[in-house]
């Protein structure tokens, strides 16, 4: 297995870890991200769909099922990328309170390191 491929596996394992977190455990997610509405929870099912259909393409072109081949993975990465890292600026805003949190208070910065992890990953994917 190349490093691609792992990088691969990996970033299936974890977008398949927050997407099943999202869909089936949303009450406690939404408990950890400090959001107290009881609509929260309804409001994160539809992201965990969202992140397991981008999880499922993964899948798809990681075993080139269909039409899709491993020369698609790179679009789907960069757009992966994109959303990783907007992810991690503006967590890093709230972190260094350059925006007001929702609540006033500090956010904590495991919410801006976990985007960071996957843009590593797709980073190494590219650089290899």
């Amino acid at each position: 297995m190349d490093i691609q491929s792992i990088c691969h596996v990996f970033l299936i394992l974890f977008g398949g870890f927050f997407a099943f977190q999202l869909t089936f455990n949303s009450k406690k997610f939404a408990i950890d991200l400090r959001l107290d509405s009881p609509q929260v929870p309804y409001a994160l099912k539809p992201a965990g769909f969202l992140m397991g259909g981008t999880v499922a393409m993964l899948i798809v072109t990681f075993f080139q099922i269909g039409i899709f081949e491993r020369t698609d993975t790179p679009t789907l990465l960069v757009a992966m990328g994109f959303f990783c890292t907007f992810a991690f600026i503006w967590n890093m805003g709230l972190f260094l309170k350059v925006w007001p949190t929702f609540d006033g208070a500090d956010h904590h910065i495991k919410n801006a390191i976990r985007p960071l992890i996957p843009l590593i990953v797709i980073i190494i994917y590219f650089w290899v």
